[in-house]
């Protein structure tokens, strides 16, 4: 479970995983799970220009039945290395089938050629949230996880998002922990890049006013975010036929599928200067030059504004954020957020005769394994409803079943669907017997339980988010939603909020990511000549300063993955394995290996400092590294003379006599060769 800021590298570990596969297998590939159709299509743009992931696609409703089935076809050969895919798509009983068979060690039919070895949830933040109300099968993926662990358990997860409040954590760990080993990384960097603007109206003209005086002065590219999209459909009426903007597009989730793919490629090809949307457009998608983000709403959580203010400054420049909602007599912005975030939050004196009425309504019921499972209509109406159902009904009905699946009460076992499109035909499997029974019993008070704690988590969010929105004056926004998010983490005043500004403080001049102590504790294993243990290589050049780059390459040819090296090296260091065969590196400088940070379990090489207590600190922190990891190869570069704490380095550093770095061109490290050598 990986939490890192906003363009920090996130879709880079599945393009890695992707790649670093097929070095081993050409059919290697990885599905990536993403939430809106806007990222599919935004990563599979970005995919088709990288050398290697060229095959990548989005499997989306706006493909035709034959498109998509040459989709399909496509990865089942292992000619697709990244398949972008909904949760409702991969829970289709028409491709499951295709995703199983890719995950097994062995396929019966030649020609089909896919590995599957990952599967990452992109956004994995909203599984708490969407798949709470309107898209229960984000909390039906770990499922489907079970069944292709079932045809090959080494298939990994990895469940991606730069926003992880605690509930969110606490969901995904009980949703996809399973009996394996579990890791989780924060990164715990603080978004900075903003100067943030807060502003509260008496009236809607007077806040339509601020925002056409702000859009109308705001760099470009913009985006201007609203919660409803009603709202987002006359904001953007008044925008381009009132005030005459000609470079601008719509984007919510009413938007039909081929206009979404035609909004994605022109923002990309910057064709557009403003798009005005709801949360459907933005999450996750890489335009790295955005300058502007302007909510025209309260968003309903701090995840959801940080997470979109994030869309602009992605390429490490400044960026405005500026909110400007209504808080008047009446319906306005803060009572719309304070709704959005306790939505899907039924009483049980609703709940147990919505429950009646799906029951009532069951078709298809029968005992399967062991397990009673029936088909349920969405179109119930429990008493005192009538005479028809509609959207809102089938909404709350919704809520109520993946409520009692979060419970564990019931399972979903699918959700039919005509094409592309859901039908209102739910397939449960009953887990608490009693529920068959009638509407009493601890069941209930268990289902109930799971919802009151939820929604005092939403409250507790929310509550504070709205208070900050309110008073910006009272301490530096940025820093506190991100403590909202991440609490016990701390970031410094942002110098650019309303706070801020009115107290004079100053934008803080660097960052520093957490995350960097988590490690896996085991290797894939390492299948080169190098020994286990520490090797003691003397440089020819032992100021790398002339034969740097031969002195890397040596090293990448013998199988070094990870580089410990100087400060004023680790650029060069980069740029130098960028051009060589040598697959995904690591390189880390000798003053950011602190106590807290770990080094990865694979073949490293660290190049002694030239200053006495560094190279003291930095030998004696690499020995214990390498006593730690056992069967890893370490190999220290630097003249056998030295002197450490009173002792040459050849002396203590290896059991293995020290070798010239000429001799790694030729050299088989066998243990009977070391002998020999000796």
């Amino acid at each position: 479970m990986v939490s890192m800021p906003t363009g920090a590298g996130k879709s880079l570990l599945f393009q890695l995983a992707a790649l670093h596969g097929r070095r081993h297998r050409p059919g290697a590939c990885v599905i990536v799970i993403t939430p809106t159709i806007a990222l599919a299509l935004d990563h599979e743009r970005t995919l088709a220009t990288m050398s290697g992931l060229e095959g990548s696609r989005a499997l989306t409703g706006d493909l035709t039945p034959d498109a998509a089935g040459q989709v399909i076809a496509g990865f089942r050969r292992g000619e697709v290395p990244i398949l972008l895919i909904s949760p409702e798509k991969a829970l289709q009983e028409a491709i499951i089938p295709s995703l199983i068979e890719a995950a097994a060690d062995e396929t019966s039919f030649a020609g089909l050629d896919a590995r599957l070895t990952h599967v990452f949830v992109d956004e994995a933040h909203i599984v708490e949230s969407w798949g709470r109300s309107f898209r229960p099968d984000f909390q039906r993926l770990p499922a489907l996880l079970a069944r292709l662990r079932q045809a090959n358990p080494e298939v990994r997860l990895v469940l991606l998002s730069a926003t992880l409040t605690p509930a969110a954590k606490e969901v995904l760990r009980r949703g996809w922990q399973f009996d394996g080993d579990w890791l989780e990384i924060d990164a715990r960097v603080p978004r900075l890049e903003h100067d943030v603007v807060v502003a509260s109206f008496d009236y809607e003209a007077e806040r339509l006013e601020a925002l056409d005086w702000t859009l109308d002065r705001a760099p470009r590219p913009a985006i201007v975010y609203t919660t409803e999209v009603a709202a987002a459909e006359q904001l953007f009426a008044h925008l381009s036929d009132e005030r005459g903007y000609g470079r601008i597009a719509l984007f919510t989730g009413a938007t039909g599928a081929t206009a979404r793919r035609d909004v994605v490629d022109r923002w990309a090809r910057e064709e557009l200067d403003i798009v005005v949307a709801t949360s459907a457009f933005g999450m996750g998608v890489d335009k790295s030059n955005v300058r502007t983000v302007i909510h025209a709403c309260l968003p309903e959580s701090p995840s959801r504004w940080y997470q979109e203010i994030g869309r602009a400054a992605r390429d490490g420049g400044q960026a405005l954020s500026a909110t400007l909602f209504t808080e008047m007599a009446g319906r306005d912005d803060k009572d719309r957020a304070l709704d959005i975030a306790t939505s899907g939050w039924l009483s049980i004196d609703l709940g147990k005769p919505r429950w009646e009425a799906l029951l009532q309504s069951a078709s298809d019921k029968r005992w399967l394994g062991g397990a009673f499972r029936m088909s349920v209509d969405l179109d119930a109406l429990r008493e005192g409803l009538g005479p028809a159902s509609s959207d809102y009904n089938r909404g709350w009905n919704m809520a109520l079943l993946t409520l009692m699946q979060r419970s564990g009460s019931i399972r979903i076992v699918s959700v039919r669907s005509d094409g592309d499109q859901a039908t209102g035909t739910w397939d449960v499997e009953v887990v608490e017997p009693s529920l068959l029974e009638g509407s009493d019993g601890a069941a209930w008070t268990s289902i109930f339980a799971v919802r009151e704690s939820e929604r005092r988590d939403a409250l507790a969010e929310v509550v504070p988010f709205i208070d900050l929105m309110r008073n910006p004056r009272r301490s530096c926004v940025t820093r506190t939603v991100f403590e909202m998010i991440e609490p016990g983490s701390y970031a410094p005043p942002c110098g650019r909020c309303p706070a801020c500004r009115s107290d004079g403080v100053a934008p803080p001049t660097g960052l520093r990511s957490e995350g960097m102590e988590k490690v896996w504790s085991v290797s894939e294993g390492y299948s080169g000549p190098l020994p286990a243990g520490v090797m003691l290589v003397e440089p020819a050049d032992p100021t790398f300063s002339v034969r740097f780059p031969e002195l890397l390459q040596r090293l990448v040819d013998v199988g070094v993955q990870q580089f410990v090296v100087g400060a004023d090296q680790a650029a060069e260091t980069v740029a130098i394995l960028a051009e060589v065969d040598l697959g995904p590196g690591l390189v880390i400088a000798h003053e950011d290996w602190t106590g807290g940070v770990q080094l990865a379990s694979v073949a490293t090489a660290m190049l002694l400092p030239a200053s006495p207590r560094l190279a003291e600190t930095m030998s004696s922190r690499f020995l214990a590294w390498s006593g730690q990891r056992g069967g890893i190869p370490a190999v220290m570069v630097g003249r056998r003379d030295r002197s450490l704490g009173g002792r040459r380095l050849d002396q203590f550093a290896s059991p293995h006599a020290p070798i010239l770095e000429s001799r790694l061109d030729a050299w088989s490290f066998s243990p009977m060769n070391l002998e020999s050598s000796q």
